[in-house]
Formats: structure tokens, sequence, C-alpha cells
């Protein structure tokens, strides 16, 4: 089960998170259900295996001010990298590079 703690543990900005949400950490967890759980997660996978960078970097942008507002910041770094990576249509290995984001999203999920 997921905890503050845990959470803590894996490098999530947890003060921010949580006041971002009023210190609710009812909400708080909620909201990271919510946010872990954005199918966007799996379309921008889907777009970067299709080679579909402009569509990838829109998901990818998306879900960078979600994981950001959960203070998601072991996920917001790479994602960050990633993003920036497609917004400046460079050449790289974007399924590697997704792929620590995508593992730590399906551990944090499967912890829920």
């Amino acid at each position: 089960m997921l905890t503050i703690q845990k959470l803590q543990e894996y490098g999530v900005n947890t003060k921010e998170g949580l006041a971002r949400c009023m210190n609710m950490e009812k909400f708080y967890f909620r909201m990271l259900g919510m946010g872990l759980k954005n199918d966007s997660f799996d379309k921008l996978e889907k777009l970067l295996a299709e080679g579909n960078y402009e569509e990838a970097f829109e998901q990818a942008h998306a879900l960078k001010g979600v994981v950001g507002n959960l203070a998601l910041t072991p996920i917001f770094g790479p994602l960050s990298d990633l993003t920036e990576s497609l917004r400046a249509k460079k050449e790289a290995d974007y399924i590697s590079l997704y792929k620590p984001i995508k593992e730590l999203r399906d551990k944090l999920v499967s912890e829920l």
C-alpha cells in the first residue's frame, strides 16, 4: 500500500504535493490515483512506438503538468527531459527515455 513515507522513499516531494491539495492526505492520494492512472501514459507510449512525435509531444507536455502538480519529482524530471527532446525534435531513442517513466508509474499504480 502506498503511503506518504513510501512516496518519500521514491523521491516524491510529498510536502509540495500535499500543500497543493490543501494538506488533505486523502485528497492527495485520490489525485495521485487519478494522475497515475491517466490514460495519457499509455497513449504516449503508443505514439512513441509509432514514431508520431508531434502528438507524443502533446501527450508528454500534458502529463508533465499532471505529474508536476502532484509533485511526482522522480517522474517529472525524466518526463521533462522527454518533453523537451520532443519539442526540439531531437533524434533520440524515445522508447528508452520513456522506459523509466513507465516503470515507476506502473510500480506506483500497483501500490495504490
